[in-house]
């Protein structure tokens, strides 16, 4: 037969695991609110990420595509711009596309920004 004091113990060890319990499970829901915050977060940067990317690619086909065929005259015939075509499959010639976009979102930006005014120089103060 077990003592009064195994009882009061397993009383004890009873509540104690009841309120960890409590507490593990709270933080469970924060912690499952977080992740699904998280993945939303995650969801809308991939989405971005990848629709840039998707114009990149669709613009640096583009662009490829323009620039194979354009062509100078070299002696009296036609010949495709090989030396304009190299640099574009290039490194460079990404950063230069990737540039340019960029450069078009900022200027985009400060267009918006000042709601679609154009840059003047600001009024001048008066002096009395």
């Amino acid at each position: 037969m077990p003592s009064i004091f195994d009882q009061l113990g397993s009383l004890v060890h009873g509540i104690f695991s009841t309120i960890v319990a409590a507490f593990g499970s709270i933080l469970a829901v924060f912690q499952s609110i977080l992740n699904a915050i998280l993945g939303v977060f995650q969801t809308l940067l991939s989405a971005v990420g990848t629709t840039i990317s998707g114009l990149a690619h669709t613009f640096e086909g583009l662009l490829k595509f323009l620039l194979s065929e354009f062509a100078n005259m070299s002696h009296g015939r036609w010949v495709r711009g090989d030396a304009v075509w190299n640099m574009l499959t290039t490194d460079a010639g990404n950063i230069v596309v990737i540039g340019g976009l960029v450069a078009a979102f900022f200027l985009y930006a400060v267009y918006q920004q000042r709601n679609g005014r154009p840059v003047t120089a600001a009024p001048a103060k008066k002096t009395q």
